[in-house]
């Protein structure tokens, strides 16, 4: 299959906005184990691509989630638990009809990098 016409992630300046990650494998295939396992594979992808803008998960600002299906909610939740805390970014969840390759969630985050202070006190880029 050819890759699709699009950046995994974008930043600019200090905004980093993520395109939506489902859970796959490293195999292209959707993983198995139901929405929590999928939705726990697809936080570690965008804990990935953030760390790779020079951020983390706690610099995120929003998400947004899109579900096939609302019975796995509780399952997504306590998984996006292990991965925010409060205060957590704000989120749309929306319902979805279909997503790529079958997947039951997809979940993108817009990011805004924090400047951390180094001992001298001096913003670190």
């Amino acid at each position: 299959m050819a890759k699709a016409p699009l950046s995994s992630a974008i930043r600019v300046s200090d905004l980093i906005v993520t395109s939506g990650q489902i859970g796959i494998d490293e195999t292209g295939a959707v993983v198995s184990g139901g929405i929590g396992e999928q939705t726990r594979v697809c936080l570690e992808s965008i804990e990935t691509l953030l760390a790779s803008s020079g951020a983390s998960l706690a610099d995120v600002v929003q998400t947004r989630v899109f579900l096939t299906d609302f019975s796995g909610y509780d399952d997504f939740n306590r998984v996006y638990r292990e991965f925010f805390s409060d205060p957590f970014p704000t989120r749309s969840t929306i319902g979805v009809y279909q997503l790529a390759l079958g997947a039951e969630i997809e979940i993108e985050v817009v990011a805004i990098r924090r400047r951390a202070t180094n001992p001298q006190g001096e913003l670190d880029d």
